[in-house]
């Protein structure tokens, strides 16, 4: 985190949203698009994998919920 305030993203997410002076909020929502922006950037390289498993078993479990309801 580059913002000596917060000791992590969690304190500064919960201020910025906590915040009741508009233009401190806007500073503070500012940098939590700027912490996660950096996140995702850094996040690019490892790919995302699936750990529900193949789709057609999800199609088989959604239209038996289908179904019954």
């Amino acid at each position: 985190m580059r913002n000596s305030r917060f000791a992590n993203f969690g304190d500064l997410y919960r201020a910025a949203f906590a915040e009741s002076d508009p233009e401190v909020k806007q500073t503070l929502l500012a940098d939590v698009k700027k912490e996660l922006d950096r996140w995702g950037a850094s996040d690019v390289s490892h790919p995302i994998s699936s750990p529900l498993g193949p789709k057609s078993s999800q199609r088989t479990n959604t239209a038996s919920i289908h179904r019954a309801a």
